[in-house]
């Protein structure tokens, strides 16, 4: 199965950075996606695609397509919508498709041909009035509304890795998700809008044109220890940066697992300078 990572820099590349528990985590989503389920394309910026190439990442991936210099033209606050590079890079998709997040690493293969022209996500989330509020909410410039057969009931679907089996419904999906971000008066809120377009309205999207949608966990199994295939670092990413102690246990956990896994690749890294001392320790 074909996958896309997608990383928008948006700032000059003297400001461009990421941590290295970002980057170890990146690139074993990718190492990890090729050995077990497939090809991997990473959609970026000419800055991002720069620095990958500058910390010896290049080619971990399939392929590096520099497209998202063309969303510096598309009416996006992507301060607000921080995802949105995601949702371009999706729209320029053909299904059948899966878009893994940066932070998101799956351990084992998973046969996504049994999903045929559904729609596959990692698990449902709960409604929290606080992260997904009600259709009052959200307002928009020029006139621009939401259409009234939304299904406000629905839980949202996580975006961390979906898998995208129907083109009519990802053009679906893309299209009115770039349009939602055009039109959006979003102010300063960085967090509801984002994860309406991203996650609610895929869910909506799916049961107004009739696709479903298969969950490959929940939310209890990513707290109860029973979750083996796969780790998203989403909740400690804030952690590890408050703590750097963690953080460099980490890497070096990750490094361990490349020296395992991806012996070749390990051994290109170790002669990186911001990666070389989490192998020798």
């Amino acid at each position: 199965m074909k996958a896309i990572h997608t990383l928008r820099a948006r700032r000059p590349q003297a400001e461009f950075s990421l941590d290295d528990f970002e980057l170890f985590t990146m690139l074993l989503s990718a190492l990890e996606w090729r050995k077990h389920n497939g090809s991997i394309q990473l959609l970026t910026d000419a800055v991002g695609a720069a620095y990958l190439r500058a910390h010896g990442l290049s080619d971990a991936w399939d392929a590096i397509a520099v497209i998202l210099d063309d969303m510096d033209a598309i009416d996006i606050d992507e301060a607000v919508f921080w995802a949105g590079a995601k949702l371009y890079s999706l729209s320029r998709q053909t299904a059948p498709c899966v878009t893994l997040d940066l932070d998101f690493i799956l351990w084992q293969p998973v046969d996504f041909s049994r999903y045929g022209n559904d729609l596959a996500v990692i698990h449902r989330e709960d409604i929290s009035p606080s992260v997904y509020p009600s259709q009052a909410f959200f307002q928009f410039q020029d006139g621009w509304q939401l259409p009234d057969w939304l299904d406000w009931s629905l839980r949202p679907c996580n975006g961390a890795l979906v898998y995208f089996g129907s083109q009519d419904f990802l053009h679906s999906y893309t299209s009115f998700a770039l349009d939602f971000m055009q039109k959006a008066a979003a102010g300063t809120d960085r967090l509801c809008y984002m994860v309406f377009v991203e996650q609610r309205w895929m869910a909506m999207c799916a049961a107004h044109r009739s696709v479903p949608i298969h969950a490959l966990s929940s939310l209890a199994g990513l707290f109860d220890g029973r979750q083996k295939s796969f780790t998203h670092v989403w909740g400690s990413k804030q952690q590890m940066r408050d703590h750097p102690q963690e953080a460099a246990a980490f890497c070096r956990a990750c490094a361990r697992r490349l020296k395992r896994d991806f012996p070749d690749f390990a051994e290109k890294l170790e002669k990186e300078g911001w990666a070389s001392h989490y192998f020798n320790r």
